[in-house]
């Protein structure tokens, strides 16, 4: 998983396999799938693919404060729920090989993704059963 917040350039590396990475970006699962599987098939890369995150304490609250923002975000994956949610969409997309790691941005300016991979990260390896 990799996490940047919005207005950094650069990536903040939480976990690697050793091959350089590409980011993508696309509206939905689906196409990020078939993205990964036309780089893949050329390049031995990793396919890092951009999610748009706001995480609040419940559901209804997260959906709100993304509907607020969404006229500013990217035109990625969104994803507005729990860090619980989080990690488990994250899960599913490497077990489903959407992609082989994610890049979070955040929704809004007051969101630190930084922080927020962290806290998602050992829910990830809980639930996928690896070491964080």
């Amino acid at each position: 998983m990799e996490g940047a917040d919005s207005g950094d350039a650069g990536w903040v590396e939480v976990t690697s396999d050793g091959q350089p990475a590409v980011r993508v970006s696309a509206p939905d699962l689906q196409q990020a799938q078939r993205a990964r599987a036309r780089i893949r098939r050329h390049d031995a890369v990793s396919v890092v693919l951009d999610i748009t995150v706001l995480v609040a304490e419940d559901y209804r609250s997260a959906r709100r404060g993304m509907s607020a923002a969404q006229d500013d975000a990217p035109a990625s994956v969104r994803y507005a729920g729990t860090l619980d949610g989080l990690a488990g969409l994250i899960a599913d997309i490497v077990v489903a090989g959407v992609a082989d790691g994610v890049t979070l941005i955040s929704a809004t300016p007051d969101q630190d993704v930084r922080a927020l991979a962290e806290q998602v990260l050992a829910r990830i390896a809980a639930r996928l059963h690896v070491a964080a």
